[in-house]
């Protein structure tokens, strides 16, 4: 009988995780192809709905409300990756849930209600209409899927649809931007643990709380995407050329300031060995990947790597975002969810591109 160490249990598992996200991807591509197609600190980096009654902190319910109806037709979406992707997936299911009059469903103990003032989904209704997904037959499968597909602004009002994809550009829903950054605020108790770690490490490096002090945040991505697998399919993560690079454009950007680096990676170990020289910077460990991303999104700017999870940390930081401009491997699988190799869809405007 084979045994395994928990060590090697988990990097098992971990192949495996990355080996189903990897062949869905492919599975998107090939169909494709066939169908020819935040705490009083966190008042003073971003002020928010945070406010103080009698010396204790009180957070607004910034949930928004769903209105239920037995007589909607569904919209439906197979759900999966992690946090990044779930956040694109969802913004998108629900504008078109409000642009098309249909009614939202969400797989029951959904991840990002754990973390978001979410409409509340598990009511009974919801329960009661999943079972409808199961009569839609047809699927709506995006071209690209970090570029913006205008097919789908021509779909049918009141009909029941079932998406398959990932959804990634900010296109989607530009007329509904502010709708969006109220639901992705991240509840009570995640901006509390947040702002208080980042309170106490910049405690620690000796920030000022002044206009003198400009805290960034950084994110490194490289874990799976450094299987040969993930590499094959084209996909990339920076070197340490790139962060360097990042932080000397925000040092020069304010060269009479001190710039505090706020550092978050899947392999931190790597990055302090690359980055541990610098002046003013610090290692995050130990915290929940959500944690990490509520921390980085409180900085007054990012360093964003490749993927989602340090996109959405620096829209939700509303600074200047840094970001990784060789985001696939020309000729790559992955290049081909990019219209036209255009990383203009996925790419928030404004945004600044280095190498």
């Amino acid at each position: 009988m084979i045994k395994f160490t928990k060590s090697k249990l988990g990097a098992l598992l971990l192949l495996f995780m990355t080996a189903c996200f990897l062949m869905q991807r492919i599975s998107i591509l090939q169909y494709q192809n066939r169908n020819n197609s935040n705490s009083v600190f966190l008042e003073i980096l971003h002020p928010t709905s945070v406010h103080s009654i009698n010396g204790q902190k009180k957070y607004e319910d910034l949930s928004p409300q769903l209105t239920t109806s037995e007589t909607k037709p569904v919209v439906c979406m197979i759900f999966n990756g992690r946090l990044g992707n779930l956040m694109f997936k969802y913004a998108f299911l629900h504008i078109v849930s409000k642009s098309k009059n249909l009614y939202p469903i969400l797989p029951e103990n959904f991840e990002l209600s754990r973390y978001f003032y979410l409409p509340e989904y598990e009511s009974q209704e919801q329960n009661s209409r999943r079972q409808d997904c199961d009569k839609i037959k047809e699927r709506e499968i995006e071209r690209w899927s970090c570029s913006y597909d205008d097919k789908f602004t021509n779909l049918t009002e009141n009909k029941a649809v079932y998406f398959h994809g990932y959804f990634q550009s900010w296109k989607y829903w530009t007329k509904y931007e502010d709708e969006i950054r109220e639901m992705f605020t991240f509840n009570a108790e995640i901006r509390e643990e947040a702002s208080d770690k980042l309170l106490h490490v910049l405690s620690e490096m000796g920030y000022a709380d002044s206009s003198d002090d400009v805290v960034v945040g950084l994110h490194s991505r490289r874990g799976d995407y450094l299987w040969k697998a993930a590499k094959e399919f084209g996909y990339v993560t920076p070197n340490e050329t790139y962060y360097l690079n990042a932080m000397a454009y925000f040092r020069n950007k304010f060269p009479n300031q001190r710039v505090f680096f706020i550092a978050a990676s899947n392999d931190i170990n790597w990055l302090r060995g690359k980055l541990g020289k610098e002046e003013n910077i610090y290692f995050l460990e130990n915290n929940q990947p959500v944690i990490d991303m509520a921390i980085l999104s409180l900085c007054h700017h990012v360093i964003m790597s490749s993927g989602t999870f340090g996109w959405w940390a620096g829209w939700m930081s509303r600074g200047t975002v840094v970001y990784y401009k060789h985001l696939y491997t020309p000729g790559s699988s992955f290049s081909t969810t990019f219209r036209g190799g255009d990383i203009g869809d996925f790419i928030y405007p404004g945004w600044i591109g280095l190498a």
